[in-house]
């Protein structure tokens, strides 16, 4: 049995999905930096800055053998489909998931994915939950934070919600721009810290709505340690305490909710894991490395993971075992 690391957070972005994001009736705006990188605008903010050319699979493979990570989850990260025509969006994310299935097939068993949904279209996505949940190569699906200026809580993807939670599914959510972006748009805010205030948000949401205790067997993945969460663990429960809407529509404490996420190590600042991994158990962290958003390939999430100072056992965990439980990976 391989001990390699099994990294839940890489991203991918097939040409169509690049070429609808420069349409000009894509609902989103874009411009090449000086480095190449194409960055994506969602309501005037910075919503992605992704590398072009992008590396190749073979690329791909060998930055995985380099730090000895055995298995990568890919996904489309932000801004995803979600802000693009009906038309364009529900046949481009049937395409983007068979040519996802594609690469995985074809990659020596070193990738799985998390599959796109063509949201906010519920019923559109139910349908094409159905068509590639249990297509090989697939461990969950993807979300954002925000789906086209609407928050996960909206009562309108209750339908998914009990779906996935009827299926036992994993839920990967990765942070986008805000459904306001109104002093975000300068200096790349939303991209640089604003992602972080949006995954905090997001989990705010859900346990204060009832979400997570509506639909239980959901199994959420929040990445980038959480966002704020570690650090602000304790005003979940302070608040609940202090005003009634926070208590109105859940049973359970926040902090009780908070034990049964999952959180991606994307981080690369060892203080801060530290402190992430002595405010929730071990079991709930996966290893992530945002590949390739972050120059100079994956080793950094690789030693960041080795500073945090863990025993061995619960390394381990965090390596490889723990995601390979949840995504049966094994």
């Amino acid at each position: 049995m391989s001990a390699g690391l099994i990294d839940v957070h890489s991203h991918h972005y097939p040409g169509s999905y690049l070429d609808a994001c420069r349409r000009s009736d894509s609902g989103l705006e874009h411009y090449v930096r000086e480095d190449g990188r194409l960055v994506v605008l969602q309501d005037g903010a910075v919503a992605a800055a992704i590398p072009q050319p992008l590396p190749s699979m073979d690329h791909r493979v060998a930055m995985m053998d380099e730090v000895d990570v055995d298995v990568q989850v890919m996904s489309v990260s932000a801004p995803n489909v979600f802000r693009l025509p009906r038309d364009l969006r529900v046949p481009l994310t049937r395409d983007l998931n068979d040519e996802f299935g594609d690469l995985v097939s074809g990659g020596g068993g070193r990738l799985r994915f998390f599959a796109s949904l063509p949201l906010p279209d519920v019923d559109a996505s139910l349908a094409e939950l159905d068509r590639v949940l249990d297509a090989p190569g697939v461990v969950g699906v993807m979300l954002c934070t925000t789906v086209d200026r609407r928050t996960l809580d909206d009562d309108d993807f209750a339908p998914l919600w009990e779906e996935l939670s009827r299926r036992r599914a994993v839920a990967f959510v990765h942070p986008t721009t805000a459904c306001s972006t109104e002093g975000l748009r300068e200096f790349a805010l939303s991209l640089a810290l604003d992602f972080l205030a949006e995954t905090t948000n997001a989990i705010g949401r859900l346990t204060y709505s009832g979400t997570f205790e509506r639909y239980p067997d959901i199994r959420w993945i929040f990445s980038h340690l959480g966002g704020t969460v570690p650090f602000v663990h304790h005003r979940f429960d302070n608040y609940a305490g202090q005003f009634p809407e926070c208590r109105r529509h859940t049973t359970r404490r926040p902090s009780e909710q908070l034990r049964d996420l999952y959180f991606d190590t994307v981080s690369t600042h060892p203080a801060a894991m530290r402190c992430a991994f002595e405010t929730f158990d071990i079991s709930q962290f996966l290893f992530g490395t945002d590949y390739p958003h972050v120059p100079g390939g994956l080793r950094a999430f690789v030693e960041t993971l080795e500073a945090a100072g863990l025993p061995a056992e619960d390394l381990a965990r965090v390596r490889r075992h723990n995601a390979a439980a949840l995504l049966g990976i094994e």
